[in-house]
């Protein structure tokens, strides 16, 4: 059962992973000037590893730049709340409440409004634009409930 939910929370994290870059393509949470060095990007480089590592790309299709460093990242965060959402959701269903929208509301609340401002990843809440907040949180909501029915259709069905 532990390992089923596993492989269940892998599956709902990659999937919310490409529906959360889906909706920053659609509604995109930080300034071009302040996407150039993205809080995935800017957290490692905090921790010391250094901008040719975290910067570091790919081409695809001859002229994209994948910057495959951040999409580690990403898609780890993805993984990581997938899985935890899959081993929880079993035991203590309340996490998926409102589908899953409230376990994103907490999660979002938690990275960019507490923990990312405290580590000076971000700017405080405060100094956001209300854009980066209506994405952000919108965006986490959306990621949430992915992960819900992901989970829910490969549990019970």
């Amino acid at each position: 059962m532990i390992i089923t939910s596993i492989l269940i929370g892998i599956a709902a994290g990659l999937i919310s992973g490409m529906v959360k870059i889906g909706w920053e393509a659609i509604l995109p949470p930080r300034t071009q000037e302040r996407d150039e060095t993205n809080p995935p990007q800017q957290l490692l480089q905090q921790m010391g590893v250094p901008r040719r590592i975290t910067h570091a790309y790919v081409h695809y299709s001859k002229d994209q730049k994948v910057y495959y460093i951040a999409l580690l990242i990403h898609f780890s965060f993805s993984l990581f709340f997938g899985i935890l959402f899959a081993l929880t959701y079993r035991v203590w269903p309340i996490i998926g409440m409102w589908q899953g929208t409230l376990y994103g509301i907490v999660i979002w609340f938690a990275f960019h409004i507490v923990i990312m401002p405290v580590l000076k990843t971000v700017p405080s809440p405060a100094k956001q634009p209300f854009t980066e907040h209506f994405s952000e949180i919108l965006g986490h909501i959306v990621w949430a409930w992915t992960i819900y029915l992901v989970v829910i259709a490969l549990m019970y069905h």
